[in-house]
């Protein structure tokens, strides 16, 4: 059964009492939706594999590709190398990885011609001090750029291995899909434990616009796991496993083994320094080696969005173009991931927007080894547990997820001055205004003091999901915006930034610009566990190359507010029920994805709308400007929620399974309202 969640009921019916609200709390009403956003929840099928969230704007189907000389089989480090480059020509559109691929700069051994061929992969820098893990001592590290490169996906049809080199998305890629890999060995003992030494991270997404990564696994790495860095826009992380659970008893191939037993043999020589050495202070104060194991499996640095204060805008260089890096253009959603043993920056995003939902975060069984283990407790660094961290005027909220053993999910403050320690001067008075808006609804945290469901909105911002928040005058409580704006940034300059402090303004009309898909909380745990991760689900290699799946009957009556994408439109209560579309302009779109129309096409088009002006609808295949099965006027019907079924005959054919476009055209001002369409035989 389904059931549509608008944005428009704030405020439900359910009432609850917090556990952690202390004896004698009031009753607080559970905010169940997140305003001006629109979404279906509905159990697990086959239909929540398509591309959710932002990277469904922009991400290309290439399925098409299989068997044509665009498609590349790769089983070596150097045969990727010669994929990546060529995917830069234009020549390669897909890479099927078939076999574990090492990348590591010692392992790759490349000639002296090879170096100069492949100019995009160099030699990571060695940790300032030293390797701890033999197993990268002999491997090495590399960075591989992929730049320059309009449309490409990287998967496994098995799950395969990516190791010992970070890939970074570069701002001249656009179109980017990673799907059902292993990325591991990015990481070793940092024996001061502040997670500082190096910057070894898994993907970089350096400015790429429309990436998605998909049911991939990530275990953990010195650094972020995935980080989004210089404006890159419409990201989405979909059905990933980010960590590894707190295990005495790793693989003994394992990095988190091979390092731990590299201190140990150090331990036991008596060469580590007692003063500085986080290992010798563990084991000399009690702490046995496979304990030590469990807690080094924790990784603090998950997902940081937006690499500087500095970058507030873009800027032009000294060759005049235009480098696109504000961290305002950042949009990044997060679902269905599955988060283990991770501490922070969940997301952290500067400036940009995220949007979470469905996701699983457990901090259990390193919370486990600090409560058992006391040499740990007192001398590890790694007790964070915290979650949505919005910064310089971020907007960032989540749905139906789930925080286990999590202490803050919700970090920061609600003004940017109140949170000025990590800021370096000017940035810090100068966003000292910006208003970050963080929302949590429909979600469950579970830690020490107990278990609490419902709304970081709840009971006026005091609950179990704000003890990391720190309010300034609550007044974004009840009053969300999409995104937020510097005045005049347009005409500032990154390396000249103004004197006095931003101002703002910020998208409280503004609508998520797709639908999206949850299915309830209380199958978030199990669902997740079960599909987030590689080789969690079997595909051919062509449905792989897919970006939707299950589909759309065109001959069923088709709710205009579930559209998948859409420009400049905004959902309303209707007057026949539910939501209609309305607010439509000239040139406005929504866009459903994979509408099946079956093997005998459709001769008509039929609409529900509501009007005192007109216009017309442009029913397009494909794209904004695709094929045009035909035009539909929509005339006056005496009022804004008078509803009338219009009608037209469609003059192109189409069979199969298509994207559709509604395209709306008219004069100035508002020209309709619509509610449902369908398509007739």
């Amino acid at each position: 059964m389904i059931r549509k969640v608008f944005s428009s009921v704030l405020i439900g019916g359910l009432l609850i009492t917090s556990p952690l609200a202390g004896a004698g709390a009031a009753e607080a009403a559970v905010i169940n939706a997140i305003p001006n956003a629109t979404k279906v929840e509905t159990s697990y099928d086959s239909s929540f594999l398509s591309v959710p969230g932002y990277a469904s704007l922009g991400v290309k189907d290439r399925s098409s590709y299989v068997g044509t000389s665009y498609y590349r089989t790769v089983s070596s480090g150097k045969q990727f190398l010669q994929a990546i480059q060529d995917a830069g020509s234009g020549a390669v559109k897909v890479i099927e990885v078939t076999a574990d691929i090492n990348l590591g700069w010692t392992e790759l051994a490349l000639t002296s011609a090879e170096i100069a061929q492949y100019s995009f992969i160099s030699k990571y820098p060695d940790p300032s001090n030293g390797f701890t893990n033999p197993l990268l001592i002999a491997s090495g590290l590399s960075k591989l750029n992929i730049a320059n490169i309009d449309g490409l996906t990287i998967f496994s049809a098995t799950g395969k291995t990516i190791r010992h080199a970070e890939l970074k998305l570069q701002a001249t890629s656009n179109d980017i899909v990673i799907r059902n890999l292993n990325f591991d060995e990015m990481w070793q003992w940092d024996d001061s434990g502040d997670h500082k030494e190096v910057g070894w991270t898994f993907i970089k997404v350096n400015g790429a616009n429309n990436v998605w990564i998909d049911h991939c696994k990530f275990s953990i790495a010195a650094d972020g796991m995935i980080d989004l860095e210089n404006g890159a826009s419409n990201v989405t992380f979909s059905w990933n496993e980010f960590g590894l659970a707190a295990n005495p008893n790793p693989a003994s191939s394992s990095s988190i083994y091979k390092s731990i037993d590299y201190m140990e043999q150090k331990y036991a020589a008596g060469t580590l320094d007692p003063s500085a050495s986080l290992y010798y202070k563990m084991r000399n104060g009690g702490a046995a080696k496979n304990q030590i194991m469990a807690y080094a499996a924790y990784h603090s640095k998950v997902h940081l969005s937006g690499s500087g204060d500095k970058d507030y805008t873009n800027y032009v260089g000294s060759n005049g173009v235009e480098i696109k890096d504000g961290n305002q253009r950042i949009r990044l959603t997060m679902a269905y991931n599955r988060y283990t043993n991770v501490g922070q920056r969940l997301p952290m995003i500067r400036q940009g927007t995220g949007h979470l939902f469905n996701n699983y975060f457990d901090d259990s069984t390193h919370q486990n080894i600090l409560d058992t283990v006391a040499a740990i407790s007192t001398y590890g660094k790694d007790k964070l547990s915290r979650g949505v961290n919005a910064r310089n005027g971020a907007s960032i909220a989540g749905d139906t997820n789930v925080y286990n053993g999590f202490n803050e999910p919700l970090v920061g403050a609600e003004r940017q001055g109140d949170d000025t320690a990590n800021m370096n001067p000017p940035f810090d008075a100068l966003f000292q205004n910006a208003m970050n808006h963080s929302l949590i609804v429909n979600s469950t945290v579970t830690n020490s003091s107990g278990t609490y469901t419902g709304s970081s909105w709840d009971n006026n911002g005091v609950n179990a999901f704000t003890n990391g928040m720190t309010w300034y005058d609550k007044s974004t409580i009840g009053n969300w915006a999409w995104s937020s704006h510097i005045v005049g940034v347009e005409n500032m300059s990154k390396s000249n930034p103004p004197s006095t402090p931003f101002t703002f303004t910020y998208g409280y009309t503004e609508q998520l610009p797709y639908a999206y898909k949850t299915f309830p909380l209380s199958s978030v745990v199990s669902t997740v566990t079960q599909y987030a991760g590689a080789s969690k689900v079997t595909l051919s290699a062509a449905d792989w190359l897919k970006t939707a799946y299950g589909g759309i009957d065109a001959y069923s009556t088709i709710e205009a507010e579930n559209y998948t994408s859409m420009s400049g439109v905004k959902s309303e209560a209707s007057s026949e029920g539910g939501q209609n579309v309305g607010y439509i302009h000239n040139g406005d779109y929504i866009a459903f994805q994979n509408v099946n129309f079956g093997a005998a096409g459709p001769a008509q088009f039929e609409a529900r709308v509501a009007t005192t002006a007109g216009g017309s609808i442009e029913i397009r295949l494909d794209s904004l400007n695709g094929t045009l099965l035909g035009t539909c006027p929509v005339t006056s019907t005496g009022g804004w929620q008078t509803w009338a079924t219009q009608s037209c005959a469609l003059s192109g054919s189409v069979t199969g399974t298509h994207d559709v476009y509604l395209k709306f055209t008219g004069g100035s001002g508002y020209l309709f309202n619509i509610n449902w369409f369908k398509f007739k035989h």
